[in-house]
């Protein structure tokens, strides 16, 4: 895997809020985006992700992926994700309840434990195992195994089986760096914009 590109947050965005060029092979493919407001306790995060690589100026892969995702006290209350692949579009919609979480995706509804939580990559006290996640573009729980080491004064995670991925967090819990294997198996690495 090649090393991560360390992103420094631009000084114009908002505390918090992350903004990403999508890199391949060296050349921009997309954005990703992601905000947060709070208000009367809740915190929600608005990600829009948007992948478009050009050959000859033809856009030859459409990957847009919208959604907001509310947390109260840093437990998940709900999530809305809109997935567009190519022209396929993946709807997902989960909530916590009293009795747990409540999935709503392509395949039908499902009930998951009360402390799962979507895969969010801003989110690193869910990463580990310890949490159950799924997916905001399937609406299935996911199949993940976790490593973590130290990186100087921050955290560096990987994670491998049905996403493989690296990440890493500075020692104030930010975001710092991220790559993927893509779905055509070449690395995706985010830059800070």
């Amino acid at each position: 895997m090649p090393v991560l590109l360390a992103a420094t947050p631009a000084l114009a965005q908002a505390a918090g809020d992350y903004r990403w060029r999508v890199m391949r092979n060296g050349t921009a493919i997309g954005t990703h985006n992601i905000s947060f407001t709070e208000r009367g306790g809740e915190r929600t995060a608005v990600s829009e992700n948007i992948v478009t690589p050009r050959v000859m100026g033809v856009v030859v892969y459409r990957y847009e992926h919208r959604l907001t995702e509310v947390t109260r006290g840093g437990r998940f209350v709900s999530v809305r994700s809109s997935l567009n692949r190519n022209g396929t579009i993946t709807e997902v919609e989960a909530q916590a309840t009293a009795s747990g979480v409540t999935l709503r995706g392509p395949e039908g509804a499902l009930n998951l434990p009360a402390q799962a939580a979507p895969l969010a990559w801003w989110e690193p006290q869910r990463f580990g195992g310890a949490v159950p996640l799924f997916g905001t573009t399937t609406g299935k729980p996911l199949d993940l195994r976790w490593t973590r080491e130290a990186v100087g004064g921050g955290m560096r995670w990987r994670t491998a089986g049905e996403i493989e991925a690296v990440l890493e967090f500075d020692a104030a819990g930010r975001w710092t760096a991220y790559q993927v294997k893509g779905d055509d198996g070449s690395t995706v690495i985010y830059a800070a914009t």
